[in-house]
């Protein structure tokens, strides 16, 4: 039997759509890479749910944003500010991989945790030498992947949106969370778009990427990203989009556009 043709057109693609899972590795990426693209959707009517890989465990806190009497691990203090971006992106529900319904059928939920990074050079992240065994990048792939599955087969979505094999600037999570998403995807034989790892400030015409602007989301991304105070500070808005701080003190831009492809 010959499979059906797949529009080449990513958003004709998400205009068709009813419902779209988005996969990321820790809390704020749905924001910092996806933000304008997510509102987008959302507004338009398309219902966006999330799946994240890690709680985050591993992030530096910009200093004074967590009270000195503050008992809450890092972790649990990350889930509320997930809960308050997703709330202002408008997306319908999120999920934790290796928690149901993100669970393969008859195993015990999984913690993949945060596998951490370090700088190989200005921009591009590499393996971090702390990760341990239960790290989402030491974890078997199998595993993931048949979690997403198992997500995937409950959610019944049109699309299911991803990085693409750069994971955005080389962060081993995104790099694993783009072959789980490839594996799984392959293997219930669901749509997959992946989100270009280009420069934020640029749009090349290069790697088959289809590119749009997001019009009138800056308000809504703006408020998402200011939702993780412990990771960044938000310092503006200006015609390019949301200027922020990471916490390691590197300025970067929210961009207000997305390149997406359709992945063979």
């Amino acid at each position: 039997m010959s499979r059906p043709t797949i529009s080449p057109d990513p958003w004709q693609l998400l205009e068709d759509a009813s419902t779209a899972l988005i996969v990321h590795a820790h809390p704020d990426d749905e924001s910092l890479s996806t933000g304008a693209l997510l509102a987008a959707l959302s507004a338009a009517g398309t219902r966006i749910e999330l799946v994240t890989a890690t709680r985050g465990e591993e992030g530096e806190v910009v200093p004074g944003a967590i009270a000195g009497d503050e008992e809450r691990p890092l972790e649990l203090i990350r889930q509320r500010e997930i809960d308050a971006a997703v709330a202002h992106l408008g997306l319908a529900a999120r999920h934790l991989l290796g928690t149901p319904p993100a669970l393969a059928p008859g195993v015990p939920p999984r913690h993949y945790r945060d596998s951490g990074m370090r700088w190989i050079r200005e921009g591009l992240a590499g393996p971090s030498p702390s990760a341990g065994p239960d790290s989402f990048t030491h974890r078997p792939l199998e595993d993931a992947t048949d979690d997403l599955v198992a997500l995937i087969e409950h959610l019944r979505p049109d699309v299911v949106i991803g990085y693409d094999d750069e994971g955005t600037y080389g962060h081993p999570d995104h790099v694993r969370a783009h072959h789980v998403t490839a594996a799984a995807c392959a293997r219930s034989g669901t749509v997959r778009l992946e989100v270009s790892s280009a420069p934020k400030g640029s749009v090349p015409a290069t790697g088959g990427f289809s590119w749009r602007e997001h019009p009138g989301t800056a308000e809504v991304v703006r408020a998402a990203a200011d939702s993780y105070r412990t990771q960044l500070t938000v310092l503006g808005t200006d015609d390019e989009g949301i200027r922020i701080r990471h916490v390691g003190g590197q300025d970067d831009v929210i961009a207000l556009r997305t390149g997406l492809r359709v992945s063979a």
